[in-house]
């Protein structure tokens, strides 16, 4: 009797997760006959798996909603809620022949005592910050990084070994290409729009500093729109009174504040735009899939030059929170073609198989990055060369 692999997938990070990796999911169950259980922490959440699913064209997945008890639902901080969640219900979502994530707090899964199944990875987004190659890599089996650059560093910095480490491409480019990537107008009027797309991280991040700034540039000048769409992560946790004060600086027909809607994850705003402006998020280079414009603020001092870490700064012009904002402006606009063959070279790198045709245009050179990953996983999954036991002592670095 043929054994039918069994695939649980944890999708605890976030909606803007969801592009990242659950098309490998899907294509796993429908083109290559996996029973595919989806562990996610709402029933909002569920509904916007669906959602993906059926935009596709692919059945909507089996899903569980990661209920906590009772009592561990009032004492936990929303802080450990992921981890809370993995720890409920680790043994069943261990109870299968292979686990796929795109966060790092599911290595918990492989520290734990016991048989612990092998963990696949698809990292989301294709940022330079440090952390996004960190210790934990080593806990997974193998790991799907979009392009040879996220690799790269990978290997230097040993955090993986070079046979579990596979350049797949970008699934959520691939997936949005499916669903018919285009620039939609934002605003009713032909100005060109300015992205800013501050990062959450306090530390780097610099929404507090240069969002009214933007704003009283745009509005003054008259020559641009502007959309204020923060990483979806900045505003979870907010009082409704500091959004309403961010949603104040709405200017209709002007300027659009976005805290996290599906447009701030969906490529909307940054196929949209003109010009990036930003700091460390990863998503500049979704919209450097097609060239354009970069602006970058160093809001925190930052010693960037030759520090990997800031590598995407080497796109445009970088300048200071007090520097002259709508000369700077117009020099990214200006000092473009300057960057735009470092921009393509990057975002070759980042996106393995992506590519752009005489118009401009993006294409994909390679296969699908779902079903490239998926056929990966099957034919690891068919051999059964994979599977592997947790070691206790690792139990006591658990919660590290």
């Amino acid at each position: 009797m043929t054994h039918i692999p069994t695939i649980h997938v944890p999708a605890i990070g976030g909606q803007h997760q969801f592009a990242h990796f659950l098309p490998v999911a899907f294509e796993l169950a429908e083109s290559h006959g996996c029973r595919v259980l989806v562990f996610t922490p709402s029933h909002g959440d569920a509904h916007k798996i669906a959602e993906l699913a059926e935009s596709l064209g692919r059945p909507v997945p089996d899903m569980v909603i990661m209920k906590l008890p009772r009592r561990t639902n009032a004492m936990v901080p929303d802080a450990a809620r992921k981890l809370a969640m993995l720890l409920t219900y680790a043994s069943r979502i261990r109870d299968c022949d292979a686990i796929l994530c795109a966060e790092r707090t599911s290595t918990i899964l492989k520290r734990l005592p016991g048989r612990c199944p092998p963990l696949f990875h698809i990292p989301h987004g294709a940022g330079d910050r440090a952390v996004g190659f960190e210790n934990r890599f080593e806990f997974f089996d193998k790991v799907f990084v979009s392009g040879t650059k996220d690799r790269d560093r990978l290997l230097v910095q040993g955090c993986v070994a070079p046979e579990d480490c596979v350049v797949g491409g970008s699934v959520k480019v691939g997936t949005m290409m499916q669903l018919g990537l285009g620039r939609l107008p934002l605003f009713a009027n032909d100005r060109p729009v300015i992205l800013y797309n501050p990062h959450f991280d306090r530390r780097m991040g610099t929404g507090e500093t240069m969002a009214r700034r933007l704003v009283e540039t745009v509005c003054a000048g008259g020559k641009y729109n502007l959309v204020i769409a923060p990483h979806v992560r900045m505003a979870r946790g907010w009082s409704d009174r500091r959004k309403a004060r961010w949603q104040a600086l709405e200017v209709q027909d002007r300027v659009i504040v976005d805290l996290g809607s599906d447009r701030s994850s969906d490529m909307s705003y940054t196929l949209a735009a003109d010009l990036y402006v930003g700091d460390v998020s990863s998503q500049v280079y979704e919209y450097l899939v097609r060239p354009r414009p970069c602006l970058f603020v160093n809001g925190h001092g930052a010693d960037w030059r030759d520090n990997p870490d800031y590598a995407m700064w080497r796109f445009g012009t970088v300048i200071e929170p007090d520097d002259d904002l709508p000369r700077a402006i117009e020099l990214a606009f200006e000092s473009w073609p300057f960057f735009r063959e470092a921009q393509r070279q990057r975002t070759m790198a980042a996106f393995d198989g992506i590519d752009w045709d005489a118009s401009g245009e993006i294409r994909m050179n390679e296969p699908d990055p779902a079903a490239r990953i998926a056929e990966i996983i099957a034919q690891d999954l068919r051999r059964g060369d994979v599977v592997q036991v947790s070691d206790p002592a690792a139990f006591s670095s658990a919660f590290r």
